[in-house]
């Protein structure tokens, strides 16, 4: 009987030692074939715990370059609908100016008229912006809600709310991607102070505007009339009205000082001044009401509303003379709403570079965890490759060794 010279003990650790080689093998290449070194956690643990959170920082930075993505076009949409806004007030304002000129010819008056009323749809039509996904920029957060609505009376009503629809770009870092309509149309400063001038009760011929009022109490409320009269002397006094009806003062009118009044109630933070300007008639009488901010569809409907008017009517004059102020100060306020939406476009672009930075930083650091050798996997390979050829040579000979052999 001829006997083996190999246990079964020792034929089974070759087995074993060249199902170890082929699977390093079969490792190596498979690293190649993905350009990973780490397959699963137990290949590298501290490694494969580095690699997990670098790749949860990656996901969130994704995010955070989606919702700048998202924040630059709606801020790009804001931006050009503000910058339109700036080009119907100024194409407005060289309207009125060309009205106030006394050549100007009824034909001509009546297509400024006709353009005027352009303007004013287009200035509804820019207030009622959608966005991409349908949303209205200027409703604040009630975007599904058209913001600006025209009644039947002429006036148009705001329907939105005060809030900024906001963008997450960094972990704690917020940029405001809309702007409320009721600041940006209705939220304007008041150029004459604290009050808003009417002119109806300007005699013929009379040249007065005014030029500031103001009250040192921001509470009061109340609306103020001025009433001039000749004095007998070449010369004008005044009377200060409430909006009772109930005469507040009387005194000879300086031009240089203006009309000036403090509450005699010790109690009362009242102070107003009011500044005017251009001649006088007998008679003339301003009425002031308190107003701290202007509205810019107001201030289009009385150009509209004057803009037929002869040149000879001092209501129109004055009237026209005012909303080239308030159409100033609207062009100012636009262009500071245009300048807060590039801080924000700035504020992108600054959020996005560090985020590109930092997504480099991450996969660099994670790469050198994860990522493969391979001038170092190929000699691996090679070294595996001679292994494992070496050992299947010696396991075929040895478990060919019997003692027939050597006999």
């Amino acid at each position: 009987m001829i006997n083996r010279v190999s246990t079964f003990s020792q034929y089974q650790n070759l087995t074993s030692n060249l199902m170890r080689k082929q699977g390093a093998v079969n490792n190596t290449n498979e690293q190649l074939a993905t350009g990973k070194r780490i397959k699963t956690a137990g290949d590298d643990p501290i490694a494969s715990v580095s690699t997990q959170n670098y790749k949860q920082q990656l996901v969130q930075i994704e995010q955070f370059q989606k919702s700048i993505t998202l924040a630059n076009n709606r801020l790009g949409t804001l931006e050009t609908s503000l910058k339109n806004v700036e080009s119907h007030i100024d194409s407005a304002k060289q309207k009125v100016i060309g009205m106030i000129n006394g050549a100007m010819a009824g034909d001509d008056k009546t297509a400024f008229k006709n353009e005027l009323e352009s303007l004013y749809e287009g200035l509804l039509n820019l207030a009622n912006t959608q966005d991409e996904g349908g949303n209205y920029v200027f409703a604040g957060h009630q975007v599904r809600t058209q913001p600006f609505v025209e009644g039947n009376d002429g006036e148009v009503a705001y329907n939105g709310d005060s809030g900024h629809r906001e963008a997450r770009i960094d972990t704690s870092v917020h940029v405001k991607t809309s702007q409320p309509g009721d600041l940006v149309f209705t939220g304007m400063n008041n150029p004459f102070g604290d009050f808003r001038p009417d002119y109806q009760g300007l005699q013929p011929e009379s040249g007065l505007s005014l030029l500031s009022a103001t009250n040192q109490d921001p509470s009061d409320p109340t609306n103020y009339r001025v009433e001039f009269a000749e004095d007998g002397a070449g010369g004008f006094t005044y009377k200060l009205f409430n909006g009772n009806n109930q005469q507040l003062d009387s005194q000879p009118y300086d031009p240089a000082k203006g009309v000036q009044y403090t509450d005699p109630d010790p109690d009362s933070k009242i102070q107003l001044s009011f500044q005017f300007d251009g001649e006088l008639k007998d008679g003339d009488t301003v009425s002031l009401n308190r107003t701290d901010t202007i509205d810019l569809f107001q201030t289009m409907n009385d150009v509209i509303r004057y803009s037929e008017e002869p040149t000879s009517s001092s209501e129109a004059r004055a009237s026209l003379q005012r909303s080239i102020e308030e159409l100033n100060a609207a062009y100012v306020h636009m262009n500071q709403r245009r300048a807060e939406v590039g801080t924000g476009l700035k504020t992108l672009e600054t959020y996005e570079a560090q985020h590109l930075d930092f997504e480099l930083s991450l996969n660099k650091a994670k790469g050198s965890l994860e990522d493969l050798d391979y001038s170092k996997a190929i000699i691996e390979l090679n070294e595996d490759m001679l292994a494992l050829q070496a050992s299947q040579a010696a396991f075929n000979q040895t478990k060919q060794l019997s003692l027939f052999n050597y006999l």
